[in-house]
């Protein structure tokens, strides 16, 4: 039979066997915590490029749409600027 000082020398070879492994785990956890933090961390600033990215290029169709709408309408004017003078150059003369 055990004696109570076996017993309890072997209880608390368990307790320490049992709080190593769980400094073992919590090593792992933080390490994992840390490690995905560092992904999220990445994740985010890439986010910010694609945002950048999708904002300049957003901004660049809208200077192609009004660079077109300036040039559409220079060409209206320079018609209706023709078109006038060749109805007043086709006018009979005013006496």
């Amino acid at each position: 039979m055990e004696s109570q000082l076996e017993r309890l020398a072997k209880l608390e070879q368990r307790q320490v066997d049992h709080e190593t492994r769980c400094e073992e785990r919590l090593a792992e956890i933080k390490a994992t915590a840390a490690s995905t933090l560092r992904a999220v961390e990445g994740l985010k600033n890439r986010s910010w490029g694609v945002v950048a990215a999708l904002l300049a290029w957003a901004l660049a169709q809208v200077w192609a749409a009004n660079a077109g709408r300036l040039d559409r309408l220079e060409a209206q004017r320079t018609h209706e600027a023709a078109s006038v003078l060749v109805a007043a150059r086709s006018a009979p003369p005013q006496t």
